[in-house]
């Protein structure tokens, strides 16, 4: 999901404040302030009935984690944890009215963001509510590689410091059915290696055959 721009990150960090987020480091987003990942990854989630968390997706540098306070109201995730050492830029919504008055396009870029994002969770709640723990991994797998893969000799890599539980949170499933099903898919030949970061997705095409 294309985020702000490093230039726009500048921009607006002349108004707010930057903060180190350490890894796994948990940042609340119900306060006042727009929030924006300046450097790293961070899962951003869901607390849900009967389960830990619900992970909606995975930011990264250039996008808004914490957009409540453009609307006037809390944001709907309720935290984001950081998968390494990260940092954020908080400003108020004054803060950033004051330096996006000066470019009416940092709204349009922060919307663009917020659209993207939307769209994506929708699709991947619709697709919970029916799809089967394979075809959810599948999604989630796929999902990763188009924000974070690498071309690779044998196909695509996940270059992203993920582990087996964050890749199960954003799947909806519980880890060791995530693990059963990234070993099956292993097995057959569309994915290559064990641990997340650096697993290779080798036959695509097959993987996405499993949306369906």
């Amino acid at each position: 999901m294309p985020g702000l721009t490093r230039d726009e990150i500048d921009r607006l960090a002349t108004g707010g404040r930057i903060q180190r987020i350490g890894r796994r480091e948990v940042v609340p987003l119900d306060g006042p302030t727009i929030m924006l990942v300046c450097d790293g990854w961070f899962r951003v989630f869901r607390n849900a009935a009967f389960v830990r968390d619900v992970t909606l997706f995975i930011a990264q540098a250039g996008d808004v984690i914490a957009p409540g306070a453009l609307f006037g109201e809390r944001s709907a995730e309720s935290g984001a944890e950081a998968l390494a050492d990260a940092t954020v830029l908080s400003l108020t919504r004054e803060a950033f009215d004051a330096v996006a008055g000066d470019d009416p396009r940092l709204y349009v870029s922060v919307a663009a963001n917020l659209g993207r994002r939307v769209t994506r969770v929708q699709t991947k709640l619709e697709a919970f509510s029916r799809a089967t723990v394979e075809s959810r991994v599948a999604r989630a797998l796929l999902d990763i590689a188009e924000d974070f893969g690498v071309p690779a000799p044998a196909g695509t890599r996940i270059d992203i410091p993920l582990s087996q539980s964050d890749l199960a949170s954003l799947a909806g499933t519980t880890r060791e059915s995530c693990s059963q099903t990234v070993a099956a898919l292993a097995r057959a030949g569309i994915l290559k290696g064990g641990r997340i970061r650096g697993l290779v997705i080798q036959d695509r095409t097959r993987l996405e055959a499993l949306l369906a």
